[in-house]
């Protein structure tokens, strides 16, 4: 369905109003370039993007690439391991359907497992056991909306299989910067710098590894195969950040612990809410030491979730299932091999992402959960 103008009009509170840096904050990179004249290629601003983001996440600038976005991104993560065309990549199903979309650009086929019921990832065993009968060239483990998974489990998955695992924490950036100042991580992760992320530029994605060549290798594939020279020595594509988004993601670092605090505030007022319901429960690890931009609300059953979602319609505050009903029920993704998914279909009827943005009041929140609690007392 396509939304008009006068449709969006009358919601009085919108599930997401992402919010980049200011055109004021931007002016002082945007004047570098044109002193510069350099706009993409590898520009002065997006070296010194890379060399902040770097510290951001506690590894040296050599084992980090930017990419144009995340999908492409995924990709030349899947190219440089050099899975072997035509064999499966595991993943879940619960996942947002750029991740699928990666794996059919790089030559793999998408074979969709089941999630835990409470940690809403894809689990090493289950791939063990899947790969006793299917030739699985790789893994894609989403961190679902930016909670960390078992890096200790798939990093020993990694050693004892040789099967290359690859971490979609799209929604990570906060999550991954807190767990890299613990612990090195040997998996490389892709991280999406979209509008819509805690951290945004409007589009673009990080690619953090654990070792120089490798990241040598995503640069490659991301410059048409250009290492030093105008020599293609693989095939590659397009995928390089240009320094206008160079400037928007240094003008977003400047003001990152502002950003962070105010995603922070809004997650306690959220969380605060939240367990004044006993019906309710939230995404996994929500506000345990890292911010997400999701706010996401997970009820015992779909009869529940469908009635305060119809409820917060009728009083045009917005709602969304971000991953709807999981990949595999998605036209393009029907055919597609995968195993049975009771957790994915039951996460798709319980779960509601509901407005969570930088600006929402205590009162706004006030009011939707209002309308959530005297929704669910009612009996019907």
């Amino acid at each position: 369905m396509i939304i008009t103008k006068n449709m969006r009009s009358n919601i009085m509170i919108p599930v997401l109003k992402p919010l980049l840096p200011v055109t004021r904050d931007i002016v002082p990179y945007l004047e570098r370039i044109d002193e510069n004249r350099y706009y993409s290629n590898q520009g002065p601003l997006v070296r010194l993007f890379e060399e902040r983001l770097a510290t951001h996440f506690s590894i040296h600038p050599d084992k980090l690439v930017t990419s144009a976005n995340g999908t492409l991104a995924l990709t030349q993560l899947l190219n440089a391991s050099e899975v072997k065309k035509g064999s499966y990549c595991v993943m879940p199903s619960w996942t947002f359907v750029a991740t699928p979309a990666s794996v059919i650009n790089a030559g793999l086929i998408p074979f969709f497992i089941d999630v835990g019921l409470n940690d809403w990832a894809i689990h090493p065993e289950d791939v063990r056991s899947l790969m006793r009968s299917h030739d699985v060239g790789a893994v894609i483990v989403v961190s679902p909306f930016g909670a960390n998974i078992d890096v200790d489990a798939w990093e020993k998955f990694y050693v004892d299989t040789g099967v290359p695992v690859i971490i979609d924490a799209a929604a990570g950036f906060d999550s991954q910067s807190v767990l890299r100042k613990s612990r090195p991580v040997s998996l490389p992760t892709m991280v999406s710098l979209h509008a819509t992320k805690v951290f945004g530029i409007g589009e673009g994605a990080v690619v953090l590894s654990n070792n120089e060549f490798f990241s040598k290798k995503i640069r490659m594939h991301g410059n048409f195969g250009f290492h030093g020279s105008r020599e293609a020595i693989l095939t590659g594509t397009n995928t390089k950040l240009n320094e206008y988004m160079g400037a928007v993601g240094l003008a977003a670092l400047d003001n990152w612990e502002q950003i962070r605090r105010e995603w922070q505030d809004l997650s306690n007022v959220f969380a605060e809410f939240v367990q004044t319901c006993p019906q309710l429960s939230f995404a996994p690890r929500f506000n345990q030491g890292w911010v997400s931009s999701y706010g996401i609300i997970n009820f015992r059953n779909q009869k529940d979730r469908d009635r305060v979602r119809e409820s917060l319609k009728d009083h045009h505050i917005d709602t969304i299932a971000w991953w709807g009903k999981g990949c595999h029920t998605q036209a393009a993704y029907q055919t597609y091999p995968q195993q049975s998914l009771p957790h994915t279909e039951s996460l798709s009827s319980t779960t509601l992402g509901l407005p969570f943005w930088r600006g929402l009041q205590r009162k706004d929140y006030e009011t939707i959960f209002g309308i959530i609690s005297t929704t669910l007392e009612k009996d019907i």
